[in-house]
């Protein structure tokens, strides 16, 4: 009996450490799932941090600069519209002042410039100056600078809806003149109604006759574009046959009248120096 007992016992003894030993193996299996769970759930979180952070926070990030920006850059706008707004008086009167200044430096240019107009100065300095004209040479009109359409019609200045051209023509007047009259020429270009610059001036002395022998070379400047319609000269008729319209024949002999004089003045003033000795 006591045998027998003893063998249950030891049965009974190796049921329960069996027990034991599956309760500890399911415990540990149980942490280790557990562990895993958390580690498993964690990643996910991290993930869907990250997922969150770059698709939704900077892109929201991002969305809030570019809205800054654009914020900053109407706050400019208006700041400027709010400017012009409370001197919109003063820019207007600002704006019909300079209207005035442009028509004003238009209305300095003639509509064109052509070859009539560079013998009519001819014409006129001949009549006022004793000056020879051997030759006037002329040189096609050309650009030289553009006002485009655009700016034109932004300006809105009446009468002017087209591009601006302002042109130049070329004009060299060959000549024989005296000192003095060379200043009075040069004053009476400068007084012409025509857009006129004078671009160089060379002359040479003729030691056998005493005058200036030389060139004038000029510009005249014409403006295209505006409401103006080109005037041309008043050139009055010559007698049919007149073959010296310059009347270079009459300057030749007033120019020789004063050598003449120039002369005998030097004369008398030599003789008068030896009469004084």
């Amino acid at each position: 009996m006591a045998k027998e007992k003893k063998v249950k016992e030891k049965k009974v003894k190796d049921k329960n450490v069996k027990k034991d030993k599956q309760a500890k193996e399911s415990k540990s299996l149980k942490s280790y799932f557990n562990q895993k769970t958390f580690l498993g759930v964690t990643l996910v979180g991290v993930l869907a941090l990250v997922v969150v952070y770059v698709f939704v926070y900077l892109d929201f990030t991002q969305r809030t600069e570019e809205l800054q920006k654009s914020n900053d850059d109407l706050r400019v706008v208006v700041n400027e519209l709010e400017e012009y707004n409370t001197n919109m008086e003063a820019y207007k009167v600002e704006i019909e002042e300079i209207k005035a200044e442009i028509n004003s430096i238009m209305d300095a240019y003639p509509a064109d410039a052509r070859e009539e107009d560079a013998i009519m100065l001819a014409v006129e300095l001949g009549e006022r100056n004793t000056i020879d004209f051997d030759a006037i040479n002329m040189e096609e009109k050309e650009s030289v600078y553009a006002v485009e359409p655009y700016l034109v019609t932004a300006a809105a200045i009446e009468g002017l809806d087209e591009s601006l051209v302002f042109t130049q023509k070329h004009a060299v007047y060959v000549n024989q003149t005296t000192y003095t009259e060379l200043k009075s020429v040069i004053q009476q270009i400068y007084e012409s109604d025509n857009r006129i610059g004078i671009d160089n001036i060379v002359y040479t002395k003729n030691e056998e006759y005493g005058v200036l022998e030389g060139n004038i070379d000029i510009y005249f400047y014409s403006l295209a574009g505006t409401d103006k319609e080109y005037e041309a000269p008043d050139i009055a008729e010559y007698p049919k046959g007149t073959s010296d319209p310059f009347r270079s024949e009459e300057i030749a002999r007033q120019l020789a009248m004063d050598m003449l004089e120039d002369m005998v003045g030097e004369g008398e003033e030599g003789g008068a120096e030896e009469n004084a000795q």
